[in-house]
């Protein structure tokens, strides 16, 4: 195995574990959370919507102010729920035992949640629900098919009835064909009554589906917004717990030591690559100032230290010059000092 991968591996199985093997994951959840919140918010914004529709108009451009005003309160509703539901989840984890600040948050967070699922089920409902305009186009199909059914027997049936019967026969045959005439055309009125009522049927039927299948992605939306909070803060106190730990160890003591000093040294990252470095003096001056706890030694040592990875080199006149950027050598020092 090279070294360089043995190295990244250590990072990884050994140092920071956790983070390194969870970091993904959890930027996955969190930011994929979002996305339910954006789908929460469309769904309830139908119906709020329709609500608002409701009210009278009673001034110009009503129905933009309430499509902005809606739009923005949703959001805010999601995002404080987002930031309760995380000040929970991250309280449960430090503490591990109820107090009155977590029952109180816990059941806030409760009725926003339930407050979201409701907005966003009827929401949903009234963007698939077409029971309304469903139940209008068959009254509408079947009136229209059934006139014409009538017209046309009825033409029919008026046609034989004016017919000049002579005799007690010709009559008595006249009345039965007005009376067949009649009962088909009942029948073939029940029967396109009978048909378009069985369509619409199995029209509502499928609406029904899609209401089940609504309610069903809303519970998951509400779930992954859930897990990708929850996730959240078991990511970060775990995080914290595991470089708070290492920070406990004497090489990452001194870690932390030179990365204080590091940025103290580039004048809280002001300093680039190029620029002259400080003088032995003003630099103690900030160790003190900045109340570091560090001696004259390590102060001299870590610029040593620099020296040797090439972060600072001499030139003649024992002028000092920085060679990379801060941030380039504070990755410098954490990677030396973690492998």
């Amino acid at each position: 195995m090279k070294l360089d991968r043995y190295h990244k591996l250590k990072l990884k199985l050994e140092v920071f574990k956790f983070e390194k093997n969870y970091f993904t994951l959890n930027q996955v959840l969190y930011y994929f959370s979002f996305l339910g919140n954006i789908f929460l918010i469309y769904f309830g914004y139908f119906f709020v919507k329709s609500i608002a529709d409701s009210i009278p108009t009673l001034f110009p451009f009503q129905q933009t102010f309430f499509a902005i005003f809606i739009t923005l309160f949703l959001t805010g509703y999601e995002l404080t729920k987002r930031f309760i539901l995380e000040q929970l989840f991250v309280g449960i984890l430090q503490t591990k035992k109820a107090t009155l600040g977590l029952i109180t948050g816990f059941l806030l967070s409760c009725m926003l949640v339930a407050g979201s699922f409701y907005l966003s089920v009827k929401g949903a409902h009234r963007l698939v629900d077409n029971t309304e305009i469903i139940s209008t186009t068959t009254d509408k199909s079947v009136s229209t098919k059934q006139d014409s059914i009538a017209r046309y027997y009825d033409k029919e049936i008026e046609f034989y009835r004016t017919q000049t019967s002579r005799t007690r026969a010709d009559r008595k045959y006249r009345d039965s064909i007005v009376n067949v005439l009649q009962q088909t055309k009942e029948t073939k009125l029940q029967e396109v009554e009978s048909k378009i009522v069985d369509k619409s049927n199995t029209t509502l039927e499928r609406n029904n589906e899609n209401n089940t299948a609504f309610l069903f992605i809303t519970i998951f939306l509400e779930l992954i917004v859930l897990i990708g909070v929850a996730f959240n803060a078991y990511f970060t106190i775990g995080s914290f717990d595991e470089t708070k730990k290492l920070l406990q160890t004497p090489k990452f003591k001194q870690l932390e030591l030179n990365l204080k000093l590091l940025k103290l040294y580039y004048q809280n990252g002001k300093k680039v690559a190029g620029d002259e470095t400080i003088s032995f003096n003003k630099f103690k001056s900030l160790v003190q100032t900045q109340k570091v706890d560090c001696t004259q030694t390590e102060m001299k040592s870590f610029i040593v230290l620099l020296q040797e990875l090439d972060v600072i080199k001499q030139f003649r006149g024992r002028k000092k010059e920085f060679m990379i950027s801060y941030q380039q050598a504070k990755d410098l020092l954490e990677n030396q000092e973690v492998v």
